[in-house]
């Protein structure tokens, strides 16, 4: 795939609440203990250092990226493809744009990967490294709401 015909586009966040959801639905799908409140996007409310950017492929929208900007790291914080693009390198050229990114500014680069989640595999190709994991015992059906 030519790197050229991937791209990252910063657009404003209100753009992303249907996005956002979509997400949503997704992590509640691949990941039983990632069950969240779907909540309206209207509903939605984003922080001060959160930027989204879509994800272009041959002047189409195919996905986007949402990151929080931080002192000292470019956390990535959503993250995704829509699935009539995946496993086509779509989302290794986006992410490396992200890391070039992150280099320019000089920050680390950071992300969660919560329970069976397929861009693992990604991740680690592209050089991120676990550091820390996190154990749940669901418990309380209310634990990841917002």
């Amino acid at each position: 795939m030519d790197e050229l015909s991937v791209k990252l586009e910063k657009e404003n966040n209100d753009y992303f609440r249907k996005w956002i959801i979509e997400e949503w639905k997704h992590h509640n799908t691949v990941d039983s203990l990632y069950q969240l409140r779907i909540i309206k996007p209207e509903e939605l409310t984003f922080e001060e250092n959160e930027e989204y950017y879509k994800i272009m492929y041959h002047d189409q929208e195919v996905g986007f990226m949402g990151i929080k900007n931080k002192e000292k790291e470019i956390y990535l914080y959503r993250f995704l493809i829509d699935e009539r693009y995946r496993n086509q390198g779509i989302g290794t050229i986006a992410l490396n744009q992200l890391i070039d990114m992150a280099k320019q500014q000089d920050k680390d680069m950071t992300l969660d990967v919560s329970g069976e989640n397929i861009a693992k595999d990604l991740y680690e190709r592209l050089g991120f490294k676990t550091h820390w994991t996190r154990m749940v015992l669901k418990i309380n059906d209310n634990l990841y709401e917002n």
